[in-house]
């Protein structure tokens, strides 16, 4: 082992926590449930909606950012969802994950408040988007989800399988209009005051608050964040 291969791995174990991938469990065709465990895990403090950074295997310093979908400090476990799609650096990762491999990571750290038990919550997303739904399932807020998609048929059937089941409205990425109807119907149906969180597709966040804006009776509360762009990787 070279010099510069014993600095590289003495500074991620100096930044990086580090977990063992225990096991692996498809969600539908295009997700993956990974379950990671360390004693490391043991003294984090978590809230829903935290993120962690994961550094990809290869000789690069390849992150990404998964939500988790709890922690369970008390026996050193979290569990993470991959979306795989596409052929970039972690969907590769993700199709190939076996259990027993390990993992570096950042984290967790703030990204997306979590929302108050009892609190009427608008979530707009994608499948991008799906592990955030999870993680605050956790909270005991009242969550409507809507959610765009590339085949809803299929994100609908994987929402229904997961543990707890996430029922939503989901359409079609390829119909922007669409969503916004949709949304317009969901948010004249909210209790008042509610919270509105729409993260995923860069344009379909900038097209839901410029649509919020033009409401006589908006949200209480709109939060935002883009995981993803046309054109553009490694979003937060």
């Amino acid at each position: 082992m070279g010099i510069a291969t014993r600095l590289k791995d003495m500074a991620e174990a100096a930044l990086l926590t580090e977990a063992e991938i225990t096991e692996i469990n498809p969600e539908g065709q295009d997700f993956v449930r990974m379950s990671l465990h360390s004693p490391a895990l043991r003294s984090v403090r978590w809230t829903a909606g935290t993120k962690v950074q994961l550094r990809l295997p290869g000789d690069g310093w390849t992150m990404r950012t998964y939500t988790p979908l709890f922690w369970d400090a008390e026996d050193g476990r979290t569990e993470l969802l991959a979306y795989r799609h596409g052929h970039g650096p972690a969907s590769t990762w993700s199709g190939q994950v076996e259990s027993g491999d390990s993992v570096r990571f950042m984290g967790p750290r703030r990204s997306i408040d979590a929302p108050a038990t009892g609190e009427p919550v608008l979530f707009v997303g994608d499948e991008s988007s799906v592990a955030l739904a999870c993680a605050f399932a956790t909270t005991g807020a009242t969550v409507t989800h809507l959610f765009e998609a590339a085949h809803p048929a299929a994100l609908t059937g994987t929402l229904a399988g997961l543990s707890p089941a996430l029922d939503a409205d989901v359409c079609g990425n390829d119909d922007p209009a669409a969503l916004l109807d949709r949304l317009r119907g969901l948010a004249a149906a909210m209790p008042r005051p509610y919270r509105l969180i729409v993260t995923g597709d860069a344009a379909t966040v900038h097209a839901v608050r410029r649509e919020v804006r033009t409401w006589s009776t908006p949200p209480a509360r709109i939060t935002g964040k883009a995981y993803w762009a046309a054109g553009r990787a490694g979003l937060d």
